[in-house]
């Protein structure tokens, strides 16, 4: 196979010009044993991120850890019985218990969480560039990996403490291709073994890490240790056979866990809560396919990195448009690379293409929905693929003639270039995750058309006691995006609170024609058009709500009022209550 021979050799067989051999025996002799190099990858990624330490719990953090009385209590029963995160089809029980472990001996302070997460990152940057030593030259694998180190796109999930799950399971998934590859063709049973075990834990931190097998033959092919020859290809297969059979069971185990913790549900049952649409297989797949060029921009241009990438930032698709097109042609382009790759005996190729698409499908909602549109938390093992391609790039440089000495110095500088500011831009997106209240005014200055944003900066306004503030900003999240239940809900108990009762009759009369199935929306209809003296439409509205709840008190005294047969009078329209999909906290 042509590009798999011993690549650390191959880069050094010709016999380069004196100063040209000096530098590189400096350089050999600089990165003297791997784990030196380890280490320092390691060092750089903990500096990179190392202000973390600082931030608060945010996001997800807040309902997910101290909202989590299994965690504060440590319930370890309850860890293994109940979901990840309240009813959401998701199971994680290794990551819970960590955060459980974390609390009892930190006594819930944030930066011992996230001094956990910063520490588990480097030791993920170690990994990585061990791995891709296996593959590439000592200024290949470096290079790979100081990219993965300081890349922005981690900041979510090594900075927002929930994003463990991304860490941790990359660290035991890595570990095992790592301890498979070190093996060597015919690695022993103990190995076999061992990662059995580390594919077990990565599966209890985070679901996705069920692509480890095909990953490891992946990493096979760019070692070439199999073909498409017949012979070869029936000899790595027996080869491996115990390893997939043990990893098989793993797997299976872990399926029948999932489904009896979750009550037979494998996935969430809604793309995302956040479009609050009925949204239909053909409209899942469109709207899954516009977020690969979203990938493709955050890995390769990640000047703006979102939090939230929900209406209007991406809007959901119910047949092709054009980012479903490109979407689709990214995907057709790597998976027709790689394969093309694997075919011509081009396997460090072939890792390069294929090693995103397969690490990504999991959380990419092509096979089930994942409860979430995009998030950048989710692109951290699969990111792997970009340091895959820069130590090729490297390696192939290092063949160049003397006579583009400068060309790879200018590549050199450019490269250098590009990890200072993707380390710049790490360490200034970190203090946004300081709390909700500035992930989302962050959110606000680089996507103000994200509704979400503005729905937080309302609650913010309402905290402050600021009502013109707090309306203005809601009806702008209404403007943007009028579907999303809770949020419509909230408006009209904020307007009716701030004595805007015409306002909020007027947005209830919308919310029962979009919601005809809510309660309470009806409820809201039927008290501010009592309120305004609108006796025929709050008659209507407590009808329609009755029907639909004949119990709800109420209703019932509404309707009493009205329809003039006595009973208790209706509480005021300020008295009318939220739905409970209108909670408090980061909106969702």
């Amino acid at each position: 196979m042509s590009d798999v021979a011993a690549p650390r050799e191959t880069a050094l067989e010709a016999e380069p010009a004196a100063p040209t051999r000096r530098r590189r025996y400096a350089l050999e002799t600089l990165w003297a044993t791997r784990a030196r190099a380890a280490f320092f990858v390691a060092a750089v990624g903990i500096i990179t991120y190392v202000l973390s330490v600082w931030d608060g719990f945010a996001y997800d953090d807040v309902a997910i850890i101290p909202g989590d009385p299994r965690i504060t209590k440590l319930k370890l029963l309850e860890i293994f019985q109940l979901p990840y995160w309240h009813n959401l089809a998701i199971y994680r029980p290794l990551t819970t218990l960590s955060f459980a472990v974390d609390w009892l001996l930190s006594r819930g302070y944030p930066w011992y969480f996230h001094a956990i997460n910063v520490l588990e990152h480097g030791a993920v940057c170690a990994l990585v560039f061990l791995l891709l030593a296996e593959l590439f030259s000592p200024a290949a694998a470096l290079a790979g990996a100081l990219l993965f180190a300081v890349h922005p796109v981690h900041v979510e999930a090594v900075t927002n403490v929930v994003g463990r799950a991304e860490v941790v399971s990359a660290l035991f998934y890595l570990g095992a291709i790592l301890i498979w590859v070190r093996g060597g063709s015919r690695p022993r049973p103990w190995r076999v073994a061992v990662i059995t075990v580390c594919f077990a834990v990565a599966l209890l931190h985070k679901e996705s890490s069920a692509t480890l097998p095909a990953a490891i033959v992946l990493v096979d092919a760019a070692l070439g240790r199999w073909s498409f020859r017949p012979a070869a290809l029936k000899d790595y297969l027996r080869r491996l056979l115990p390893l997939v059979a043990a990893m098989a069971v793993v797997f299976a185990g872990f399926v029948w866990l999932r489904l009896t913790v979750l009550g037979g549900r494998m996935s969430p049952d809604v793309y995302d809560s956040i479009f609050d649409l009925p949204m239909g297989r053909v409209g899942r797949l469109m709207t899954a396919l516009q977020a690969w060029p979203m990938y493709g921009r955050v890995l390769f241009f990640p000047r703006t990195l979102l939090a939230d990438y929900g209406p209007r930032i991406l809007m959901p698709a119910f047949g092709w448009n054009g980012l479903a097109l490109l979407g689709l042609g990214i995907i057709l382009f790597l998976l027709i690379g790689g394969i093309d790759a694997l075919a011509s005996g081009r396997g460090r190729a072939a890792l390069a293409f294929l090693w995103f698409p397969v690490t990504v499908l999991p959380v990419s909602n092509l096979l089930f929905p994942i409860g979430i549109i995009v998030a950048e938390r989710t692109l951290y093992l699969p990111m792997l693929a970009l340091c895959v391609g820069v130590a090729i790039a490297v390696d192939h440089q290092a063949t160049l003639p003397a006579a583009s000495r400068r060309l790879r110095r200018g590549l050199l500088v450019a490269f250098a270039t590009v990890l200072a500011a993707f380390a710049a831009r790490t360490i200034v997106r970190i203090p946004q995750w300081d709390s909700t209240d500035k992930i989302f005014y962050a959110l606000r200055d680089d996507a103000p058309e994200s509704f979400r944003a503005w729905w937080h900066l309302a609650r913010i306004a309402r905290r402050e006691n600021k009502p013109e503030l707090e309306m203005r900003r809601y009806e702008t999240a209404m403007r943007l995006w009028p579907y999303r239940k809770a949020l419509v809900l909230e408006v009209i108990a904020r307007s009716i609170a701030n004595k805007r009762t015409g306002e909020a009759r007027n947005i209830a009369a919308f919310a029962v024609t979009r919601f005809p199935n809510e309660v309470s929306a009806q409820r809201y209809l039927a008290a501010t058009s009592l309120d305004l003296g609108d006796t025929a439409t709050a008659r209507s509205a407590a009808r329609a709500g009755l029907a639909l709840a004949p119990t709800d008190s109420l209703l019932v005294a509404m309707a009493a009022r009205i329809l003039g047969r006595g009973g208790a009078a209706p509480a005021p329209a300020t008295g009318a209550r939220p739905s409970a999909g209108a909670r408090s906290g980061a909106p969702r």
